[in-house]
């Protein structure tokens, strides 16, 4: 199932990095995100599920819940295979502090600190388009970005 395909309501989880993943590790994860989501299941049923990678750095998962609802089991197998690959590779895909830009130069990554220093410098202003990493379901992403004063980050400006 493509994502493009899935319905507005369904459920969705960002996953962010620091650091864009290599090719070859892009790859190695979506080739074990193909697996997943193809056998992703839920007390025995299967997941409506799809997945996409942004820049090598960014991951969207999720499940159209209007045919059978993700559990907590569920999900935890989703968390558990991303703390294995960001163990074998050295990527965290668990810091929710971190504020994604996109550019002509990609995706950016922003800490608290490197975030308030780009604002200081006036490089980052309210305007700027955040991912919208609290985003419930694709729908709600709209286009994925939302003006930096309207996401979470809003207390640094």
């Amino acid at each position: 199932m493509s994502m493009y395909s899935m319905h507005p309501e369904s459920r969705m989880w960002f996953y962010g990095l620091q650091q864009p993943l290599t090719d070859k590790q892009a790859q190695i994860l979506s080739g074990h995100m193909d697996d997943f989501v193809g056998q992703w299941k839920a007390h025995g049923a299967q997941l409506a599920a799809a997945y996409r990678i942004i820049g090598n750095q960014c991951l969207i998962i999720a499940v159209d819940e209007r045919q059978q609802q993700a559990t907590g089991c569920s999900i935890d197998k989703s968390v558990h295979l991303l703390m294995e690959f960001g163990q074998q590779y050295g990527v965290d895909f668990f810091n929710r502090m971190l504020i994604f830009t996109a550019d002509e130069n990609g995706i950016q990554a922003y800490t608290p600190s490197r975030l308030k220093a780009a604002i200081a410098s006036g490089a980052i202003t309210p305007e700027t388009p955040v991912m919208h990493t609290l985003a419930p379901t694709l729908g709600a992403s709209g286009t994925g970005m939302i003006p930096l004063s309207e996401s979470w980050a809003k207390r640094y400006l």
